[in-house]
């Protein structure tokens, strides 16, 4: 959950994405992704450093599943969305969208046109990726995470506050991120979500009791002449917000 195993990252896979691009509508099982990295070296030796990798998440899920005998769908809207009354929050494929559900676009094949690919489904719903939610929600989320402390028991957010080794940009507690660590004291605790039509964020800034939430429909993580434009927004967001 700290990212040191070493494993790759399924979605760094140019085959995956061939394949999701082939059969844009599949609902793809946890061990079938697995499979896009079977051949595939560690990147480093376990506990060497971090590096974020959504295979892992993936493995995590494939682990809660297996533990509790659960489908790990089921326990976030249990254990999360449904006490939390984010009733505006749906997980794809599991749940249906609803229609108002923003479009999300990316610059597909590198020609400066954007393309509408909502229709895609790059493997959400396995541990990575696949939440469908409004700024609100997401909120009201963290607000009960890191600020009331009420979502989950004093230990466990202890545990999940254990930070580890950083990878250029972060550093990865058990289960959450702690973003723009070039800011020093003013790094701020969450996770980023980014998928091939879609952004968001989702921090809470302790030093400055600020809370910095957002989404955007279209892809960031991969390279686009947007990409450039889009860390240029986050960073003049950060600066206004964290004066």
């Amino acid at each position: 959950m700290k990212h040191e195993t070493g494993v790759p990252d399924l979605i760094d896979e140019n085959k995956f994405y061939l394949a999701v691009l082939n059969n844009p509508n599949k609902e793809w099982k946890a061990e079938e992704l697995l499979e896009f990295i079977y051949d595939k070296l560690p990147d480093f030796n376990p506990g060497d450093t971090a590096v974020y990798s959504n295979t892992n998440t993936t493995l995590v899920s494939i682990v809660i599943e297996y533990a509790t005998g659960k489908k790990h769908s089921d326990l976030l809207r249990q254990k999360i969305f449904t006490p939390l009354q984010m009733d505006d929050t749906y997980y794809q494929p599991y749940d249906e969208l609803p229609p108002y559900v923003v479009q999300g676009y990316y610059d597909l094949y590198g020609n400066n046109t954007i393309v509408n690919v909502s229709n895609l489904i790059t493997g959400s719903g396995n541990g990575y990726g696949g939440v469908f939610s409004n700024i609100l929600a997401m909120f009201t989320f963290i607000d009960h995470l890191l600020l009331k402390k009420d979502l989950i028991t004093v230990k466990s957010l202890q545990i999940m506050n254990t930070f580890g080794k950083a990878d250029p940009l972060n550093r990865y507690g058990y289960g959450i991120m702690m973003k723009f660590i070039e800011r020093g004291i003013d790094a701020g605790l969450g996770h980023s979500g980014r998928d091939v039509g879609y952004s968001a964020n989702l921090f809470y800034v302790p030093n400055k009791n600020v809370t910095h939430t957002f989404c955007v429909n279209y892809g960031t993580d991969a390279d686009s002449d947007l990409k450039d434009v889009f860390a240029d927004f986050q960073e003049e967001l950060l600066d206004l917000t964290l004066q």
